[in-house]
């Protein structure tokens, strides 16, 4: 886009373009559904006063009486229409009118919606450092501004000495970026060289808790900076936690990662942004076409059984990392379940043997009662936590056990009936590959916006800064963690009957879809600047398909025994630009898949039973509070 070319080309951006692209925005979201243009209504006003009523006259005349209808009667209608068709516009001016008032009403809140969305986004990431220990809250606060667009070298300066606490480094990331900044590539990579090793030992002292973190860190160490085309990467799983929060009634299994994510993605398909990706269906014999169905929808079944237990570790290591229970446990996005699992068992039982400690202290001194209180709270929500992750890993076992039968029963079939070549080729021809695109029409827009509108007037919240402010209304209320999961939980449920959420193929098309950088809207700006900045950020990210084209390729070889042909790679290469290299290597070492074959057979992580020395610690601790009530 023109627009935000000139804005990214510019040291500052020119509020003035923005603010005025902002406004033609929200006019054009509001009026689509309910203007209709006044060309249209004269037209079809004259074609009803003039040959429409009369050739109507004269056929009714016709067939009634058997004779042309005569001068005065044809006058008569003449009149009739013209005197009806001036009603018609008198009453069309006074629901225009009427409308008028309609439509300001509807900007005023879609304005707000556009306004808050991006505060909300911005106080929820606050959020997320709210009761992280400080070393933690300097790690995962340098990592947002590592991904932010357009920041200044010292910017970039804080966060590389947050992370490596290394002053050299971090003046060297300022030369980079400042020379990067400049076009200046040649010094760039000058600097680049020097601080090659310091970098590298950096990022790999922090892979060990923060993978991303440290991907993020080497990128900007080698001059790499966020783009607005390839957007940031969304965190994986986050509508299946926000859903399974809202199935359980436990909001514990969402995190504020997931809140910021539904809000982005929310804010997005207001601003206009489209999602597209690809299925394909089978088309033939209708009991390989229902075989067909039913692999599809185990293989969905099973891979969001996997999904399931990985959201469920990340949501207990989140609520242990909130609970402060043990200084070390982390929830960053890239770690294993392995590790999750590890980090959160380590972590109850230190919660345990604090509540022992706690519970031991009060049997002679009951100023701890307080404190017990509350720890024996979260150690019983972190074994409710554990729990759904262990049940989420039995669920698993029997999914994979019906995926492995479908895929088995799928395999036989497709070997009876096409056993020779030819037959092979009509299974390929049978598959069908169609791309479809997840997007709100304008419609659907200015509903969502006007439902989230009205959603944050009566949840009136101020969203500001904590610090500094003073609440302006006294039944504003301050965004706490409950009520930012709550408007997630809200959001949700707004979009699932116009995208639907609930399918596992829209959740996959999302997750791999790049998010826009909507963190780049400043706050403070004005609601126009905003709906101008996020209508260009949104529409920047650029439609990739490449990897969705690749790993259909593969599944179709994996689980549906279909030959990837040259005629395949080379459709594929052409409608979807993915790579010929990873194609032909697909093609030559890929292997359909058995029901007894390894990966299939591989759980993420074992999750066994809750320790008893959890529960005894619990129970304890429960019967000494009533003795002390």
């Amino acid at each position: 886009m023109a627009l935000f070319r000139r804005l990214r080309k510019s040291s500052a951006p020119k509020p003035v373009l923005l603010e005025e692209k902002g406004n033609h925005w929200l006019n054009r979201v509001v009026s689509a559904p309910n203007k209709e243009p006044w060309g249209i209504t004269l037209a079809s006003l004259a074609w009803t006063a003039g040959p429409a009523t009369y050739l109507a006259a004269v056929g009714g005349y016709y067939i009634g009486y058997g004779e042309m209808i005569s001068f005065d009667r044809t006058l008569y209608f003449f009149a009739y229409s013209v005197i009806a068709g001036l009603l018609g516009i008198c009453f069309k001016l006074i629901y225009n009118v009427t409308a008028g008032n309609k439509e300001a009403d509807q900007k005023r809140k879609l304005t707000k919606t556009i306004d808050e969305l991006p505060d909300i986004i911005h106080r929820v990431q606050d959020l997320q450092l709210e009761n992280l220990s400080e070393e933690t809250r300097k790690i995962e606060a340098a990592g947002m501004l590592l991904t932010k667009l357009d920041l200044g070298p010292e910017w970039i300066s804080t966060a590389v000495e947050d992370l490596s606490n290394n002053q050299k480094l971090a003046g060297q990331a300022r030369k980079i970026e400042t020379f990067r900044r400049a076009g200046l590539y040649h010094r760039m990579q000058d600097e680049i060289n020097k601080a090659a090793f310091a970098a590298q030992e950096a990022a790999d002292e922090l892979r060990q808790t923060h993978p991303q973190i440290a991907h993020s860190l080497l990128q900007r160490m080698q001059g790499i900076a966020p783009s607005s085309k390839l957007g940031r990467a969304r965190d994986p799983l986050f509508i299946e936690r926000i859903l399974s929060a809202i199935e359980h009634d436990n909001a514990e299994l969402m995190t504020l990662k997931d809140v910021e994510e539904m809000l982005t993605l929310c804010f997005e398909l207001i601003c206009g942004r489209e999602i597209a990706y690809l299925k394909f269906d089978y088309n033939g014999a209708w009991d390989i076409a229902k075989a067909f169905d039913r692999l599809e929808e185990e293989r969905n079944d099973y891979r969001l059984s996997r999904a399931r237990v990985y959201s469920r570790l990340r949501a207990l290591a989140s609520y242990l990392n909130y609970c402060d229970a043990n200084d070390d446990i982390s929830n960053a996005a890239g770690l294993s379940p392995q590790t999750l699992f590890n980090a959160s068992v380590e972590a109850i039982e230190g919660l345990a043997q604090t509540v022992n400690q706690l519970r031991t202290q009060t049997l002679s001194d009951n100023r701890q009662a307080m404190a017990l209180q509350i720890r024996t709270n979260q150690l019983e929500k972190a074994l409710a936590l554990y729990n759904e992750a262990r049940r989420a890993y039995i669920h698993l076992g029997r999914d994979h056990s019906d995926f492995t039968k479908a895929m088995q029963r799928w395999q036989h079939l497709t070997k009876t009936h096409h056993s020779d070549l030819q037959a092979r080729e009509n299974l390929k021809r049978a598959l069908v590959i169609s791309e479809h695109n997840l997007h709100l029409n304008p419609e659907q827009k200015l509903k969502l916006a006007l439902h989230m509108a009205d959603y944050l007037s009566e949840s009136n919240i101020l969203f500001g800064s904590k610090h500094g402010q003073t609440l302006v209304d006294p039944g504003q209320r301050r965004l706490t963690v409950t009520k930012a999961k709550e408007i997630a939980i809200e959001v949700t449920l707004a979009l699932d009957p116009y995208i639907a959420l609930h399918s596992p193929q829209v959740q996959r098309a999302i997750y791999g879809a790049n998010s826009a950088l909507i963190s780049t809207i400043a706050l403070g700006s004005s609601a126009k600047s905003k709906a101008g900045l996020g209508e260009a950020l949104s529409l920047e990210v650029e439609k990739d398909l490449a990897q969705a084209a690749e790993r259909l390729a593969q599944n179709l070889i994996r689980y549906y025994r279909v030959p990837l042909s040259q005629g395949t790679i080379n459709f594929l290469v052409n409608t979807y630009n993915a790579s010929r290299e990873r194609l032909d290597f697909i093609a030559e070492h890929e292997a359909p898949y058995s029901g007894s074959y390894a990966p299939l057979n591989a759980t993420a992580v074992k999750i066994p039973f809750t320790r008893n020395n959890w529960h005894i610690s619990l129970y304890n601790a429960k019967r000494q509070l009533s003795v002390i009530r």
